[in-house]
């Protein structure tokens, strides 16, 4: 059974300006979920990388409390290289085509206490609403306050402006050197720049730099918010002779 749905009343419905302070527009980024009751996207990854250019798309289905469905194709689609993660709030199942192999697990539980305000901020964790697959551009988009402190807050963030993406108007900023844990990209010229939806929050757009060369592209092809997702959509359908580790 999944958690019953809490009140989604973000404490900064929306942004008074188009030109936000970047304290004011992280703290509008970090409650990006709370602005919606379902959400649906696609999200394509384009990398340039040691084994060339390589790309991977990731679509979401996401309805409050816990339903959650992301599906990550990479090349071509008669390939079958393709996962799925899909979750009620309580389970997580997974499915790898290449492998033809199956998990079923329940959805990690965090440490009690993460989230008491009598911690200092950076100590605390965000518990979503929805949970979505962990460390990927599907988390990183739709919940992006780790994101904004732990990347953009590392580095010197400034406003580029407005520009539409995804049909939506979005504020664009660039981050030059953020710390990174990829040691080939910890370099001075190394920077970001990120799309956030002004509606909602959520980013619609993260490009990677190193110098004048775009070595990443990711960006949110269509979005759409608060419209009905039945179900079925939720449902995991795998082959018979699909192995299930656990």
């Amino acid at each position: 059974m999944a958690p019953q749905l809490p009140a989604l009343r973000p404490d900064q419905p929306t942004l008074s300006t188009t030109e936000p302070e970047i304290p004011d527009l992280f703290r509008f980024m970090a409650e990006a979920e709370l602005r919606f009751t379902t959400l649906r996207m696609r999200i394509v990854d384009r990398r340039t990388t040691t084994h060339g250019d390589e790309t991977e798309s990731h679509e979401v289905w996401l309805r409050h409390p816990g339903r959650a469905k992301v599906i990550s194709t990479r090349g071509r689609t008669l390939d079958r290289d393709f996962d799925a993660w899909v979750s009620d709030g309580e389970t997580v199942r997974t499915y790898d085509a290449v492998s033809n192999l199956a998990t079923k697990r329940r959805v990690p539980v965090r440490p009690v206490g993460v989230t008491d305000p009598d911690l200092p901020l950076f100590a605390q964790i965000y518990l979503p609403v929805t949970t979505l697959p962990a460390e990927t551009l599907a988390e990183m988009f739709v919940h992006p306050n780790g994101f904004c402190r732990n990347v953009l807050s590392s580095g010197a963030v400034r406003r580029l402006g407005t520009q539409e993406l995804a049909g939506r108007e979005a504020i664009l900023l660039r981050c030059d050197h953020p710390r990174t844990s990829h040691v080939l990209t910890d370099r001075p010229d190394h920077w970001l720049e990120v799309g956030v939806d002004v509606q909602t929050g959520v980013v619609l757009l993260l490009a990677e730099h190193v110098g004048e060369q775009l070595t990443r592209l990711a960006r949110v092809e269509w979005m759409a918010i608060d419209e009905t997702i039945s179900d079925d959509v939720f449902l995991l359908h795998t082959s018979n002779d699909t192995r299930v580790l656990y």
